[in-house]
């Protein structure tokens, strides 16, 4: 039995989080194989027996981005193929599943397993965002690793575990997501660059959406910023400011994605 992980990460606990599901499905003596979106990869030339689907949960809700990647990619399947979908964020909240499903069941994918990880808090930007070093990071992973081993074996088994969200609250959740996202893409005119800024380059190769520029040595950010941090996060010198400020950078998992 073959299997396809497919996710979006931010600042690294999705891709933290996608490799370890992938280490527990080798030891239950299952093929797997890992992309991210933002790979170059033909998912029609992939054969796979079941899939995973994973994503930080923004506002407890699925990433556009997301969303756009498997509506646009995932083909439809003459068989039914079992799908697991999971979020990561800094709580234990439950994530709005059901748009994502909705767009699987077209596609003949039947989602038997729904979950969400809780990993350390990597938005930088969050009033209540904390420096990890005061985080029992041990407890945090243990936690998450004992998950992973607990939900791949249900999912293995077909023990469905679909964490529902009642209509009123989901509407809430809805409502809220667009509320705070409308107009997501007027951020980019926040963001700016300090004199340490030494044109490295690097924040313009690892950001999601290309939204960032360098021209004639000007670091110029465009109007497709998703908020995920990440190239304030990775840059060698923290010189990206947002609202002309500087803030603490998210060191757990970043690596992951810039290395």
């Amino acid at each position: 039995m073959k299997g396809l992980i497919l996710y979006f990460s931010g600042t690294g606990n999705t891709k933290f989080i996608a490799n370890k599901m992938g280490e527990e499905f080798i030891k239950n003596e299952c093929e797997i194989e890992i992309h991210s979106i933002e790979e170059e990869f033909n998912i029609e030339k992939i054969s796979f027996d079941y899939l995973i689907l994973g994503f930080p949960k923004y506002f407890e809700y699925i990433p556009q981005i997301f969303m756009e990647f498997i509506e646009d990619n995932l083909h439809y399947s003459e068989s039914e193929i079992k799908t697991m979908i999971f979020s990561t964020g800094k709580d234990k909240l439950q994530t709005y599943f059901d748009e994502l499903e909705k767009i699987l069941i077209e596609k003949n994918f039947k989602v038997i397993l729904t979950t969400n990880f809780k990993m350390p808090n990597s938005n930088i930007l969050s009033r209540e965002y904390l420096d990890t070093k005061n985080i029992d990071l041990e407890e945090v992973y243990n936690k998450s690793l004992q998950k992973i081993k607990n939900e791949i074996a249900n999912f293995l088994i077909e023990n469905y575990n679909k964490k529902e969200i009642n209509n009123f609250k989901s509407i809430i959740m809805k409502k809220l997501y667009k509320f705070r996202t409308k107009d997501l893409y007027k951020n980019s005119y926040k963001f700016s660059v300090s004199s340490q800024c030494d044109k490295c380059n690097l924040c313009v190769k690892i950001c999601p959406t290309r939204n960032i520029e360098n021209i004639g040595d000007y670091i110029k950010f465009r109007d497709n910023c998703i908020l995920c941090c990440r190239c304030m996060s990775c840059c060698p010198k923290n010189a990206i400011l947002y609202k002309n400020k500087q803030y603490s950078q998210y060191k757990d998992n970043i690596d992951l994605i810039v290395g």
